[in-house]
């Protein structure tokens, strides 16, 4: 989620930057701009694979109708085993 890189994490709070030097505020804006994209790629990743998953699954396999929330173990079970329920469990834990 693009507010939390700024709102939530220290990509903005971390650099002390002279607004009235020009070269210290475009190199800051410059390695937020790489960190910023870096988090979102890995962002972009996570949230591909899993949905990849879930259209793989649904399409490939009839026991379930909906795939949410509380279904999802399931599909990543289906695709990857059981040691994916607990990694889906500990991510919604974290992520919640």
């Amino acid at each position: 989620m693009p507010h939390n890189l700024y709102l939530h994490s220290a990509l903005v709070l971390s650099r002390k930057v002279d607004n009235k030097n020009h070269r210290q505020v475009y190199e800051a804006n410059f390695y937020n701009a790489i960190e910023s994209g870096i988090s979102l790629f890995v962002s972009f990743l996570i949230n591909f694979a899993v949905v990849g998953t879930f259209a793989y699954y649904h399409v490939h396999n009839s026991g379930v109708d909906d795939l949410n929330l509380r279904t999802a173990e399931v599909a990543l079970e289906g695709a990857f085993g059981k040691s994916a329920r607990i990694i889906w469990g500990i991510g919604l834990l974290a992520a919640g």
